[in-house]
């Protein structure tokens, strides 16, 4: 019996499944339920969010965490317009997601205008591709979907179905693409030899382009054989383990941090840039350091307006490990004494007291135990935690940088337990950064999983307010109450904690880890600190 011609719903799930694709996330209109289906068939989970924002912030997380190209769907009209956030944010955060959307039958286009918009010309600025898919060309269509989401620039692309496409048949997909020939230029060699030889303080910057561990091994053991400081950008913390005697922490958001930063790289002769992305600096890093300062790229984008020494670019691991053969004739004077003492300078920025935001966080990452994940919100406390929460490892805490979208910590989290279901997870977030995507715990509450939430309450979007303040304007609409987290707790099948305090914070987050299930923790801080830690 010959086999049944498959639809381009099976075919787009097939090869999806095909790429390692897992979950997929969304709310569903009725133009999309054969894709629904689909995704069943292929044993991809799909995870009905409250809010279809939350789903795009989902897939992002998958795709940082896992490698795999994240998927989110949406319908037509305002289920589109909802997802605008979240792959904007993919764009800024590099990361590889497939926004699939539903569209009216294609012979409606252009006369019936009810939840009508042009989809794909709203996605176009902030996507890597956006097509429409069309009878008759949709094999192409697709192919090239595919070669441009596992393409050399990571970045989310769109897909726009009309409604009588769905179960037209189609032969597979060829969703499988040699990668671009992207070898360094290997007469640059010498040029880096050169720098290094003549070198006496190095430095080095990592940002996100490539967070794999062999990446940040390669990179440790460059700083250890140059002697060279490493500072990264917030979202590739973890590059080298915080805690190693060359790291120098990170930079790029808090402008009090950012001058210690800042006057290390004056002192430097040297600097080395890999995989740094301007897309997560602020202007007073365009750029941060010294207009004469040697700069060794590698793997880091074009945009940074500083002239390029010598430029690299393909496997980081590979490229940084060739520096490593011959960095041993290098001549620093840093000695590990210098990073140690530069550190304690602006890590007593963050000594606040008992139930200042810094030591309370300190007390969570205690309270979770060092194999946790954290999705990070965004909002004053993540500059802060950006500082203090430890990573000893790369994604080991995810969080918006390119985009600072607020409202991602819950998705994150629930994201990263999908991804590592047995490892502790933590949402770390501030009380409106939780409210903004609270249906959420739903999801939670609906699959069982185990999830501690915590967010550090003081009833103030108090970034905000400390603008306000240092303006001299009014205090006004930047203040609001918080519900009863026990209640809250509560109505979402798990158990709500108010706490205040480092002991407090510390044992009721690890009895919460411990415990399983759902714990929403309103943990009270003084805000007072914040506004010398930014």
């Amino acid at each position: 019996m010959l086999n049944s011609p498959r639809t381009v719903a099976q075919e787009l799930a097939r090869a999806l499944a095909q790429l390692g694709v897992r979950y997929a996330f969304g709310m569903p209109g009725g133009v999309l339920l054969p894709l629904l289906d689909a995704f069943r068939e292929e044993g991809i989970d799909f995870v009905l969010v409250r809010h279809e924002g939350s789903a795009g912030f989902m897939a992002d997380v998958c795709s940082q965490l896992t490698g795999v190209p994240g998927v989110c769907v949406a319908t037509l009209g305002p289920g589109v317009t909802n997802l605008v956030s979240p792959v904007a944010g993919a764009h800024l955060e590099r990361s590889r997601v497939l926004a699939i959307t539903g569209q009216i039958r294609s012979d409606l286009i252009g006369t019936y205008t009810h939840q009508i918009l042009d989809q794909v010309a709203l996605f176009e600025p902030i996507t890597r591709h956006a097509t429409l898919l069309t009878e008759g060309g949709f094999s192409d269509q697709l192919h090239e979907v595919f070669r441009v989401l596992q393409g050399a620039q990571p970045g989310p692309v769109h897909l726009d179905i009309p409604a009588e496409l769905w179960s037209q048949s189609m032969p597979p997909i060829d969703c499988s693409f040699e990668p671009s020939s992207q070898d360094s230029n290997a007469a640059e060699i010498g040029v880096v030899r050169t720098h290094f030889e003549r070198s006496t303080r190095p430095v080095i910057l990592v940002g996100l382009a490539d967070m794999a561990p062999e990446a940040a091994e390669a990179i440790t053991r460059l700083a250890e054989v140059l002697s060279a400081p490493v500072m990264t950008t917030y979202r590739a913390k973890g590059m080298i383990d915080e805690r190693h005697p060359w790291s120098a922490g990170a930079f790029g958001l808090s402008p009090v941090v950012d001058e210690y930063q800042q006057g290390l790289l004056a002192k430097s002769d040297l600097l080395i840039v890999i995989g740094l992305d301007p897309v997560e600096l602020r202007p007073q890093w365009l750029p941060g350091w010294p207009s004469d300062l040697p700069m060794i790229s590698v793997n880091s984008s074009t945009d940074i307006p500083h002239p390029v020494a010598a430029e690299f670019i393909g496997p980081t691991s590979t490229i940084v490990e060739s520096f490593v053969e011959f960095g041993v004739n290098n001549s620093s004077s840093w000695v590990v004494e210098d990073v140690i003492q530069h550190v304690s300078q602006w890590t007593d920025l963050f000594d606040d007291g008992p139930d200042g935001p810094a030591e309370t966080i300190r007390a969570i990452q205690r309270g979770m135990g060092p194999q946790a994940l954290c999705s990070m919100d965004v909002g004053a406390h993540r500059i802060t935690a950006s500082h203090v929460w430890m990573c000893a490892e790369p994604l080991q805490q995810v969080q918006s940088n390119g985009f600072s979208s607020m409202g991602t910590g819950l998705p994150g989290a629930i994201a990263a337990k999908l991804c590592f279901p047995d490892r502790p997870v933590v949402a770390l977030t501030g009380d409106m950064g939780l409210w903004m995507v609270l249906g959420e715990l739903g999801v939670v509450q609906e699959r069982g999983m185990d999830l501690v939430v915590v967010y550090l309450a003081d009833e103030s979007l108090s970034l905000i307010e400390l603008k306000q303040e240092r303006s001299d304007l009014v205090n006004h609409g930047v203040r609001f109450e918080n519900p009863d987290v026990i209640a809250l707790g509560s109505a979402f099948g798990g158990v709500g904690h108010r706490v205040r305090g480092v002991q407090e914070v510390e044992t009721v987050v690890r009895d919460a880890r411990d415990s399983g299930g759902l714990h929403i923790i309103e943990a009270v801080i003084d805000a007072t600190p914040y506004r010398r830690q930014m």
